[in-house]
C-alpha cells in the first residue's frame, strides 16, 4: 500500500466513525429528552410518597431543571464538537483527494518527459548511425554563388 492510500483509508475510517458518534450523540440526546419529560412527572408523583421531596419540592424541581439544563448544554457542546470534527475530516479528505490528483498529474508529466527524452536519445542514436556522406556537415558553409 502507498502512503496516499493509507491516508485515504484512515480518513475514510475516521469519517465513518465520526458519523456513528454523531448518531449516538443524537440518540443519547433523544433519550435525555424523554427522561426529562417523564422525570418531571415522576418527581411530581413521588412528592406525596417521599416526605423529604414534599417538604422541599420547589428546591427539588429547581435542581432537576438545573441538571436538565446542564445536560442540555453538555449535549449541545458534544454535538458541536462532533460536527466540527466531521467537517474537519471531510475537509482533510478533500485535500487528500486534491493532493492525489496533483501527484497523478505530476507522475504523468514526468512519464511523458521521460518518454520524450528517451525518444530524443533514440533519434540521436539513429542520427549518429547514419553514414557520414548522408549526414549534412553543420560546419560546411555555402557561398552565395552555389547553384
Amino acid at each position: 500500500m502507498t502512503y496516499a492510500s493509507d491516508t485515504q483509508a484512515l480518513l475514510d475510517q475516521r469519517l465513518k466513525t465520526t458519523g456513528w458518534q454523531i448518531a449516538q450523540t443524537v440518540a443519547l440526546g433523544l433519550m435525555a429528552a424523554c427522561l426529562a419529560l417523564f422525570g418531571q412527572a415522576c418527581l411530581a408523583r413521588a412528592r406525596p410518597i417521599f416526605p423529604f421531596i414534599d417538604q422541599n419540592y420547589a428546591a427539588w424541581q429547581s435542581g432537576y431543571t438545573l441538571v436538565l439544563l446542564v445536560i442540555g448544554v453538555v449535549w449541545v457542546v458534544a454535538m458541536l464538537q462532533k460536527i466540527s470534527f466531521f467537517q474537519d475530516c471531510l475537509q482533510r479528505l478533500r485535500i487528500q483527494q486534491r493532493l492525489d490528483e496533483q501527484y497523478a498529474i505530476r507522475a504523468q508529466k514526468a512519464e511523458e518527459a521521460r518518454l520524450a527524452k528517451q525518444a530524443a536519445h533514440a533519434d540521436a542514436a539513429v542520427a549518429k548511425a547514419l553514414p557520414l556522406a548522408a549526414r549534412p556537415d553543420p560546419a560546411a558553409r555555402s557561398n552565395k554563388f552555389d547553384y
